[in-house]
């Protein structure tokens, strides 16, 4: 079960790092994987890089968006969109929580 969320702060910094320390993720640390992937851009998509020519990664931590849906669904966050920057920090920080971190290249 998922912690109550506090009152959803404003910047997108402060997301990062509320859910990093929220799963016990350096916040630092967390913050630098979030420039190298979207440069803290929520709405990011990386269209030079797709899986079968139509899987874009997207939001935040850059999520493939075929894969968006189970992972938010996976942490709690069923239905919102890979462009929620909320639900995409929450959900990568547990992600990276339980040993996922190897699905990024920003390291």
């Amino acid at each position: 079960m998922q912690p109550p969320v506090p009152a959803q702060p404003t910047n997108v910094e402060q997301i990062v790092r509320e859910a990093a320390r929220r799963y016990g993720i350096d916040e630092n640390y967390f913050v630098s994987v979030a420039m190298c992937e979207s440069t803290m851009n929520p709405n990011a998509v990386n269209y030079g890089y797709s899986e079968n020519g139509v899987d874009y990664p997207s939001g935040l931590f850059q999520h493939l968006t075929n894969y968006w849906p189970a992972r938010a669904a996976k942490y709690g966050y069923a239905g919102a969109s890979v462009f929620d920057a909320t639900a995409n920090a929450n959900v990568t920080a547990q992600m990276f929580r339980d040993g996922a971190s190897n699905l990024w290249e920003c390291k």
